[in-house]
């Protein structure tokens, strides 16, 4: 008890400032905190910083508002006219809060000043503990991500599980969320109530607001929390199922959307099941390879599953020499006339596994032109129109330039 009472203190000091020059800006009067022993920690007016305000003393003792008149002035030192009212969280009184003026003027504002300080008092201390619960939930992923079979105990990791109130029991999904516009955020919230916040806490609200969405989508059954200011990682509990599968991608598709609503743009990238506790670490991997895949992405989809992306995937990690063969391989279509005509007649030939009917329909093209462009690619590359892994080395190197992980 004595540590919570500490802890709220603490937390008071931490925000007095911003309570009193919020709370005077709105009623128009001067408005001065005090500490648990009526020690002024906060005022509107900085030169009573410091001071004891013994009318704060009997307030803290009794629990009770106190009108201080012109005549009483002489008996309380560092007193001046005014209303003070305690600071009650938790049933604790923590401090007070006091408004300077006329009884008259200044008593009808007691209760909304006083219960304007508790909610920002309440707030703050909402999003500290939340912090430390977020806390210890990131490293709780981190641990497990860094988990080597091994080297380390799956016992000691389901023991940590148990304390945060999870169980890590397989299988898992890996979903990974980036903002991509977090920079415009923190600006947005340099003009609201709390513009007198360092950017370090700014950040922190942000990243709550957040994860309040995500845990509004995804269940208690999954764990999610911050991996920087602008990365979040869910662990799913869930299996590769079609049923699994169309679930998570229409609950990752709501979390765009209410993410949409609060002006934060969210894209979201989804990794494979993983069925022991070391897999956990490739679907993570898996999740955000995806993400870096949708960032290229030309389309209006902002959710991207690793399994509808095998291929780019493979694409992405190949290595500069390899993207670099396939490069060379397309080197006479890339000075090409008509390079964008024939890159897409490639890919749609391959696509309809050399099929000249389903070609020349998906590209709303005459089979003649078809035909044309086919015998104009095997004379300028040399490659027979159905030599199966020379032309999928062409449809491999088109790939990597349309999702641009190699330029022209």
């Amino acid at each position: 008890m004595l540590a919570q009472l500490k802890g709220m203190n603490e937390m008071l000091k931490k925000v007095a400032t911003n309570i009193a020059a919020s709370t005077s800006e709105i009623i128009g009067y001067d408005v001065i905190i005090t500490d648990e022993t009526g020690t002024i920690i906060a005022a509107s007016d900085k030169d009573r910083l410091g001071i004891v305000h013994e009318a704060s003393i009997p307030v803290i003792k009794n629990k009770r508002p106190l009108t201080i008149r012109p005549g009483y002035i002489d008996h309380f030192e560092g007193t001046k006219p005014g209303f003070t009212l305690p600071i009650e969280i938790h049933g604790n009184i923590i401090g007070t809060i006091a408004i300077t003026g006329e009884r008259r003027n200044v008593e009808k504002y007691g209760l909304l000043v006083k219960k304007h300080a508790e909610i920002m008092l309440r707030e703050e201390i909402l999003v500290e503990s939340s912090l430390i619960s977020q806390q210890a939930h990131q490293q709780f992923i981190k641990e497990i991500l860094a988990f080597e079979a091994n080297q380390s105990s799956e016992n000691l990791l389901k023991t940590r599980s148990f304390e945060l109130g999870f169980e890590l029991k397989p299988p898992f999904i890996c979903v990974a969320v980036e903002v991509l516009n977090m920079d415009d955020i923190i600006r947005g919230f340099s003009d609201s109530r709390y513009h007198d916040e360092s950017l370090e806490v700014r950040i922190q609200r942000i990243k709550l607001t957040i994860l309040k969405e995500i845990q509004f989508v995804f269940t208690h059954k999954d764990l999610s929390t911050y991996m920087g200011d602008d990365k979040f990682i869910i662990l799913h509990k869930g299996g590769d199922s079609s049923h699994s599968y169309g679930e998570l991608s229409a609950g990752c598709k709501q979390l765009v959307k209410r993410l949409d609503a609060k002006s934060i743009k969210g894209i979201i990238g989804i990794g494979g099941a993983a069925d022991t506790i070391p897999e956990i670490k490739r679907s993570n991997r898996e999740a955000w390879k995806v993400i870096e895949i949708g960032k290229k992405h030309r389309g209006t989809e902002r959710v991207f599953h690793v399994n509808d992306y095998q291929l780019e995937t493979l694409l992405q990690s190949m290595d500069p020499d390899s993207m670099g063969m396939l490069k060379r391989e397309m080197k006479q279509l890339l000075v090409s006339d008509d390079w964008e005509d024939l890159s897409q007649t490639i890919k749609a030939w391959c696509d309809s596994g050399f099929s000249k009917v389903d070609t020349a329909h998906s590209l709303h093209i005459h089979r003649n032109t078809l035909q044309n462009r086919l015998e104009k690619i095997e004379e300028i590359t040399g490659i027979h129109k159905k030599d199966f892994r020379r032309m999928l080395y062409l449809y491999l190197g088109i790939s990597l330039m349309e999702w641009k992980f190699i330029g022209m």
